[in-house]
């Protein structure tokens, strides 16, 4: 059976610092212990999930913007369908 080929650990050495209330950094601290998660890895999580939200929420607006854009346009355009949606609007009225 051939071995599977591992992969290196990743060496941590980036350092993220921030300042908080008392009050707040016991409130992260007894989330990370109900999750059974060090104060770090509970942390480094929390950063990770709100960093991707926000990536997903502007690429969302991005993508609306360009579709809003482009759809304007198509409006306002004097070009006749093309094969492609003329083919695609047969098909639907033959369903139909």
């Amino acid at each position: 059976m051939p071995m599977e080929p591992t992969t290196p650990p990743v060496t941590k050495s980036a350092r993220v610092e921030t300042r908080t209330t008392p009050a707040k950094k016991a409130l992260y601290q007894r989330a990370a212990a109900m999750r059974g998660l060090t104060f770090t890895e509970f942390v480094e999580r929390s950063l990770d999930e709100a960093a991707e939200r926000a990536q997903k929420d502007l690429e969302s607006m991005q993508l609306s913007q360009r579709d809003a854009e482009t759809f304007c346009d198509a409006l306002v355009s004097d070009a006749e369908p093309g094969e492609h949606l003329r083919s695609a609007a047969k098909k639907y009225m033959q369903r139909a």
